[in-house]
């Protein structure tokens, strides 16, 4: 009998110890499981982080090269009221120049000399003027322009490079997370 005890007394503790055992490996791969599933969506944020880094970028950088092809077309309807006024300017003065050659003749003056062609180059001269005026400010708004699209094309650039920079950091900072914890 003793020895049905004893070998119960040995069977029991080694069936406590495999029980005991068994429960330490559960736990160690229960604690094992969860610091992968942690690493894992870790990683997964990183990605995450990377992605949404470099799309902010490229959507600053997509508007930013909107606004400069929006001043460039700026710069094309700049051009076209240019040629509009100037030509507006043109018929003002051959209009002028015409009524009042049509008045001095019919009052019976020469038109070819005096007091009516000086007028008339008088008129041509402050035409030309007002032309010229026009067109140099036609020029400096154009140039402020396309100098405007050129700053927006460099500041999408600095933006996309921005982004990449950034996700790049996220990548490298999530990377050494993971490095970190082993």
């Amino acid at each position: 009998m003793a020895t049905i005890g004893e070998t119960l007394g040995t069977a029991g503790a080694a069936s406590a110890g495999a029980s005991a055992a068994g429960a330490t490996a559960t736990a160690g791969a229960s604690l094992f499981s969860a610091s992968s599933a942690f690493s894992i969506l870790s990683g997964a944020s990183t990605v995450l982080s990377v992605l949404n880094a470099n799309r902010a970028g490229e959507a600053k950088a997509a508007a930013l090269n909107a606004q400069a092809d929006d001043a460039d077309t700026q710069t094309q309807i700049e051009q076209i009221q240019s040629t509009a006024r100037q030509t507006s300017l043109k018929k003002a003065l051959v209009q002028q120049l015409g009524e009042r050659d049509v008045a001095t003749a019919a009052s019976g003056i020469d038109l070819s000399f005096g007091t009516p062609a000086i007028a008339r180059r008088q008129d041509v001269t402050d035409s030309e003027r007002a032309l010229s005026i026009d067109q140099d400010t036609t020029d400096t708004r154009i140039a402020r322009l396309r100098e405007r699209a050129a700053n927006y094309r460099i500041q999408a650039q600095q933006a996309s490079a921005g982004g990449l920079g950034t996700a790049a950091a996220l990548a490298l900072e999530g990377g050494a997370k993971l490095l970190k914890r082993g």
